[in-house]
């Protein structure tokens, strides 16, 4: 028998998850190990054939939203050469034996254009809206002529 695996959230990789922390989905904190009264764990996933650890935390105070973070999670972005734009995919397996583990699929968005964006992480909109040039007169048809 093989083991088995359950999608348990995918994510298109931004500056702030490359740079400083992946969000991850609240409503999918019933998936990954409990905080148990606390506000960090550390676990390992699987990525390739390699157990990486991973600290995942929530803030003390106000929102509590989930996050993996710190040290642990940049060396893997570093390893792995993350990549704005790529998918990060996070399953939930379990093995023959009955025990759960985490894996973990980077799928590169290669081929697709990817926007560039700021230093903030706040994607620009490079749309360009270019009006035919009239010929006789040198100057531009309908309205853009008045920009």
């Amino acid at each position: 028998m093989t083991a088995q695996s359950k999608h348990v959230f995918s994510k298109i990789l931004t500056v702030t998850d490359i740079k400083k922390r992946l969000a991850v989905p609240s409503a999918i904190q019933r998936s990954l190990p409990p905080f148990n009264g606390g506000h960090t764990v550390t676990f390992q996933f699987l990525y390739g054939t390699r157990p990486w650890p991973i600290r995942y935390t929530i803030r003390r105070k106000g929102y509590k939203k989930p996050v993996f973070s710190g040290k642990l999670w940049k060396n893997f972005v570093i390893y792995d050469d993350l990549n704005v734009g790529d998918r990060f995919i996070l399953y939930i397996g379990q093995g023959e034996d009955g025990s759960s583990y985490y894996k973990i699929i980077n799928r590169s968005h290669q081929g697709l254009l990817q926007q560039p964006t700021t230093p903030y992480g706040a994607e620009l909109d490079l749309t360009l809206a270019l009006a035919p040039l009239n010929v006789e007169g040198n100057t531009m048809i309908g309205s853009m002529a008045r920009l």
